[in-house]
């Protein structure tokens, strides 16, 4: 009987076969399961799709007219040594099955099709494809740790040490203003001074949260006080629309209140200026239970998962991996837009608080941002 637990809409099936009642039953078959199935009637057709769009699964008939599935499978581990590639063929042809080993065929499945044999080799593939999946978010994750660490260094020194001037430029300043009549233009103009002075000791504390030298008072909290305060600050003289799902039997969460604070602050920021024109946004939070083995590469747990999601414009596919690098941003630079800082900043505290953080989108579709934090413990 089928693995049902196998549904999965996450995974991409090339299916290519030219017997058109073969075809029709398969197809069926896959699309009941979940699959996301792109069909080809030929090798020829088959090759040309996965040169446009790489599939995590090829599944093919071997013996097709012109180019046949031999063939277009060598062509294909060409282009891609990750995606799984399953046979069906009516033959056992020896020679056939060597050169299948050679070209690095993952699985055979003969011909009649047994549905149940053929849901088993999907499966095997399907599971070596969430693997590597895994692994490859696994090492992205591991990457931006390491590049966030070492800008955090860079930036708790830069911090103290901009800190120190400032507080120098700042003291001559109060005591330029001392010595100006109040509203005489030398006192404006000291004014404009201490008012971007002030912009800029804002951007030092950035700096320092961002470096080594912040430190977290954690204590167990509820975050649905937090979410509530700087939603309606942050949206308060602003055409969009909030809404705020928090239910009552919310976990506590051991946090810096203080630093999540900053991270909500900056969420919310992100997404008013993603809508300028007006939207909607939408704050829920629920509770997640993590197994050992997960996507986050968090550990086994229960953690809550809180979720931002705007109706603003969304964000380009190629933009989407480096949204928390620091310093990268696809607003408009300059004083009116931030500094690249902020989702940066967010990344840092929620993994200092051994959590998550993560974002969805596509253009014209909003953009999600969901975090992980894990539930206190009180032992």
């Amino acid at each position: 009987m089928p693995d049902n637990s196998l549904l999965s809409s996450d995974i991409s099936i090339l299916y290519v076969e030219d017997d058109a009642a073969t075809r029709g039953h398969v197809t069926r078959a896959l699309a009941a399961r979940g699959y996301r199935l792109t069909v080809a009637e030929s090798g020829e057709q088959g090759l040309a799709l996965f040169c446009e769009q790489t599939y995590d699964i090829v599944l093919t008939d071997i013996m097709m007219p012109g180019l046949n599935g031999l063939e277009m499978a060598r062509e294909i581990r060409s282009l891609s040594s990750d995606t799984q590639i399953a046979c069906m063929t009516a033959f056992s042809d020896t020679g056939l099955l060597i050169a299948a080993i050679e070209i690095g065929i993952n699985q055979f499945v003969l011909k009649p099709v047994i549905l149940s044999r053929l849901f088993t080799a999907l499966g095997r593939c399907q599971r070596i494809v969430e693997l590597q999946k895994h692994q490859k978010l696994m090492e992205a994750e591991h990457l931006r740790a390491k590049k966030s660490e070492a800008v955090a260094i860079l930036a708790g020194g830069m911090a103290h040490d901009f800190n120190n001037l400032l507080q120098v430029v700042f003291g001559y300043v109060s005591l330029a203003r001392m010595s100006e009549e109040a509203g005489s233009k030398t006192d404006s103009l000291l004014a404009v001074v201490e008012e971007s002075s002030e912009k800029a000791r804002n951007l030092g504390n950035q700096l320092r949260m961002l470096g080594s030298e912040c430190r977290s008072q954690m204590k167990p909290a509820h975050i649905g006080e937090l979410l509530k305060n700087e939603v309606d600050a942050g949206l308060s003289a602003t055409p969009i629309k909030q809404t705020v799902d928090l239910p009552d039997w919310l976990p506590l969460v051991e946090l810096d209140r203080d630093l999540i604070q900053q991270v909500i602050s900056n969420l919310v920021a992100n997404a008013r200026d993603a809508m300028p024109e007006g939207g909607a946004l939408h704050i829920s939070a629920s509770t997640a239970n993590l197994p050992a083995v997960n996507k986050f590469g968090l550990p086994q747990g229960n953690y809550l998962q809180v979720v931002f999601k705007d109706t603003g414009p969304g964000i380009q596919s190629e933009h989407l991996p480096m949204i928390f690098d620091p310093y990268f941003s696809t607003k408009e630079k300059g004083s009116r837009k931030g500094s690249g800082l902020g989702l940066s900043l967010c990344y840092s505290i929620i993994k200092s608080h051994n959590g998550h953080i993560q974002a969805e989108s596509a253009p014209g579709d909003g953009t999600r941002i969901r975090f992980y934090l894990p539930v206190y413990q009180p032992d």
